[in-house]
């Protein structure tokens, strides 16, 4: 009895870890970051396409 409901708990926890996975890729990467409310880049509200260029030493 006690394998089968740990084996609920461990199939349960994997279903939502991928469940909380998917949720939070389908958002964007800026809103998976842990500072995006603090980000100076704006690399999510860039509109321009160019690719960023190296530091010039």
């Amino acid at each position: 009895m006690i394998d089968i409901l740990l084996g609920g708990l461990i199939f349960g926890y994997a279903g939502w870890t991928i469940y909380r996975y998917a949720k939070k890729s389908k958002e964007g990467k800026c809103a998976n970051c842990a500072v995006s409310s603090t980000c100076k880049m704006n690399a999510c509200t860039r509109t321009d396409q160019s690719p960023l260029t190296p530091p010039q030493f």
